[in-house]
């Protein structure tokens, strides 16, 4: 009768970090500590035992470097902190090996456990968080190339292919949407895209947002109103409308007017629908008297009136908000999130 395989580690779906050259190395890796293990319950001659453990330190090496160059090549924040646990396994696998071939050490129980809670742990919980990295990358990657060409359909699969998947609103929009803009706004900026295509992307971002508001109205209400408005004369209203979907997703409801919306109006509607915060959008810095004049204006009719203000004018080191104990300027829509949660 032939020896029985006895698999030290398994691969089993819940090792997958869902990108699939590295899924496929780790299994190679769980290979060859099996077959190490194999090898040593069996017996065999330090010459098979060193053989298999040369093949794994080799192949470890191997995955390491294929490992780091992808962190390198997609700029994975966490790389530093990986690639020190990573020299961690290297030194130790370097050790046992060279120690195995002085005649110094022997294949033990102990290598083979160490092995083990090693590549589990790793898979799991590292390279898992390395996974979650790579596939938002190449989506964002793939979605902002079509999304260049101009190709609405492209980005619409991708877009109802992730909410079929549930991704998060938070992922969709920061991670999307908004972060393409930021980058089709730094191409503009290097003369890299053009105006034209800039307007492009503008619009092709709109529709696709439209296909996510049917999944905002199933977020449970809370009774509370939010307004949320560009200034008299801004025409860039995709920030705003972000904003006012993330109210709805946080159970509120939203009034959004959207672009250039004149004063005397925008206050008439506060009066007739009594939002308890009126957000104020502004893109470019010729807009500012603007948005100083609308804060002045409603502060006449509405003293009391919670105001966030956001948008690239008003960024701190450009602009200093008036001293008005009920008026924030939002950084991020994280930050937004954060205020809605203490309301």
């Amino acid at each position: 009768m032939g020896a029985i395989s006895v698999k030290i580690l398994e691969w089993t779906p819940e090792y997958s970090v869902h990108v699939d050259e590295i899924d496929r190395e780790h299994q190679y890796q769980f290979g060859l500590v099996n077959r190490l293990h194999d090898a040593m319950l069996a017996g065999r001659g330090t010459e098979i035992l060193g053989t298999l453990l040369a093949e794994l330190t080799k192949y470890t090496m191997y995955h390491f470097a294929n490992e780091e160059k992808l962190m390198a090549d997609l700029h994975y924040p966490k790389m530093t902190a990986h690639i020190e646990m990573h020299e961690g396994l290297r030194r130790r696998v370097r050790e046992v090996e060279t120690r195995f071939d002085r005649g110094e050490a022997a294949i033990t129980i102990e290598l083979m456990l160490f092995l083990e809670d090693w590549l589990r742990n790793h898979t799991m919980v590292v390279d898992r968080k390395l996974g979650t990295f790579v596939q938002a990358e190449r989506r964002f990657i793939a979605y902002l190339e079509l999304l260049l060409q101009g190709d609405l359909r492209g980005c619409g699969l991708i877009v109802q292919r992730l909410l079929a998947e549930g991704i998060s609103f938070e992922e969709l929009y920061l991670d999307l949407f908004q972060r393409s803009l930021y980058r089709t706004g730094e191409l503009w900026m290097q003369n890299r895209v053009s105006v034209a295509t800039e307007h492009l992307v503008t619009s092709i971002t709109q529709s696709m947002m439209k296909l996510v508001h049917p999944t905002l109205l199933d977020s449970p209400r809370n009774g509370k109103k939010a307004m949320v408005t560009c200034v008299s004369g801004e025409l860039h209203q995709v920030g705003a409308q972000m904003v006012s979907d993330t109210f709805e997703y946080l159970g509120w409801g939203s009034y959004f007017l959207g672009a250039d919306t004149p004063v005397d109006g925008l206050l008439d509607l506060i009066g007739e629908k009594q939002p308890e915060v009126l957000c104020l959008s502004v893109s470019l810095t010729s807009h500012v008297g603007q948005f100083m004049d609308t804060v002045k204006m409603t502060r006449i009719r509405f003293p009391d009136l919670e105001i966030l203000a956001g948008g690239q004018a008003l960024a701190p080191n450009r602009f200093e908000i008036v001293n008005d104990p009920h008026l924030r300027y939002v950084r991020s829509l994280e930050e937004l999130e954060t205020w809605i949660a203490r309301r």
